[in-house]
């Protein structure tokens, strides 16, 4: 949903050649510096040169976006055995997230490593909190009732408490005064509430992934040893938690939206901080990818899926030639936040009526020039504050979470 690139785009520089003394066959890690030994490549490899990480941002977001608009125009949402194609896709982000957000809390202090990470999700949240509250739910009141006269501003649930209540990234509630009316979500009985834009209870996730990440660096066990007991301790329960009566075998609260997306980050987490050990392997990419796909027909699919999910994210990565995708201008997370209350919009003005053929290329258009709005005009003068009260610069890396768009974007 974040996780941008650096200031150089997508390449670390390259390192160093050789030294007259240093074996053919040695090579330099770029995230210790040390040599390393041997020719297999390993995941490190993910940050020796052009990566396609922008390419994979990309494609999660436009999967959830066009997984979204399918359900929101009224269809049955495809699936593999037990779990959407959009739900694994969301996964992914997180996967992508624990990966590059973990190298940025070891390589920044934890003060510069938070105010990087709220200047990368806040400014847009909240540019489409605004659009939400003063553009589309306008719109779907225009509609429903043929004039802007007694739009709720103010009230329990009226735009400006959609702004103020929800301004810290927790969503209080997703409606405003009850609309949007006459959509396909919530279904009925599902018990989900009534919203513009739900794509933006992940967020939350995401923020509490980051805390964990400063807590961790605070205290000095963002290392590799406590990050694997942390996820040892989150799987097992993650593991127990649906035992027992009632389905919860643990005496407090745990939520497994906690287990999903906190494993696929510490997995991606786990893959940064071994990746010089970790080989990138076609053979080790095909089993992650059976076993990403065997995850679909088990119930608690994070289980068995995040660390497959993880070590595909990275070998794409250095496979896929898609090095340009993505490096200039991330619009991932635009399309993320924008695409689920314009699809609303969309079916509130029939526009499903029309088919799929018709409604999804229409939204996406929409999604993207929001999307695009968004980078250029908040998220990427957002990112260049993220030096401001530091005499040096952070350090150059490609994999860099807060990218600071290149010169003349």
């Amino acid at each position: 949903m974040d996780s941008g690139l650096g200031p150089t785009a997508n390449a670390l520089p390259t390192p160093a050649a050789a030294g007259p003394s240093r074996s053919p066959t040695s090579a330099t890690s770029p995230r210790t510096g040390q040599p390393v030994h041997g020719p297999r490549p390993t995941l490190d490899t993910v940050f020796a040169g052009p990566n396609s990480i922008g390419a994979l941002r990309l494609l999660l977001a436009v999967t959830v976006l066009l997984f979204h608009g399918w359900a929101l125009s009224g269809h049955h949402t495809p699936a593999l055995g037990r779990h959407e194609y959009d739900e694994v896709a969301l996964n992914g982000f997180f996967a992508v997230s624990g990966f590059l957000v973990t190298r940025s809390g070891t390589r920044l202090s934890v003060p510069r490593f938070l105010w990087h990470r709220a200047l990368r999700i806040m400014p847009a949240f909240w540019a489409c909190l605004l659009l939400v509250a003063l553009v589309v739910a306008p719109l779907g009141w225009l509609h429903d009732t043929g004039s802007l006269r007694g739009y709720p501003l103010t009230g329990t649930h009226g735009a400006l408490s959609y702004l103020t209540d929800n301004a810290l990234l927790r969503m209080r509630f997703y409606d405003i005064a009850g609309t949007p009316t006459g959509t396909f979500f919530p279904l009925p009985g599902s018990g989900m509430p009534v919203a513009w834009d739900g794509s933006l209870w992940t967020l939350w996730w995401e923020v509490l992934c980051y805390l964990g990440t400063a807590a961790l660096a605070t205290v000095g066990l963002l290392r590799r040893r406590p990050v694997l007991a942390v996820g040892a301790a989150l799987l097992l329960l993650a593991a127990i938690h649906p035992l027992g009566p009632g389905g919860a075998l643990l005496p407090a609260p745990f939520s497994t939206d906690l287990a999903r997306f906190g494993l696929h980050f510490l997995a991606g987490a786990v893959l940064y901080l071994y990746a010089e050990r970790i080989p990138l392997s076609g053979r080790l990419a095909t089993a992650a990818a059976l076993a990403l796909g065997a995850s679909f027909f088990i119930t608690n699919q994070h289980l068995l899926a995040a660390v497959p999910m993880a070590y595909l994210v990275a070998w794409l990565a250095v496979r896929l030639p898609l090095h340009r995708v993505g490096s200039r201008r991330d619009l991932s997370y635009g399309l993320y936040i924008y695409g689920f209350p314009i699809q609303q919009l969309a079916t509130v003005y029939g526009l499903h009526r029309l088919g799929a053929v018709a409604y999804l290329p229409l939204t996406t258009v929409v999604t993207v020039l929001l999307a695009a709005a968004s980078w250029t005009a908040v998220e990427a003068p957002a990112l260049r504050q993220k030096n401001r009260w530091s005499r040096r610069p952070s350090p150059d890396g490609s994999l860099d979470p807060l990218p600071a768009p290149r010169a003349g974007h």
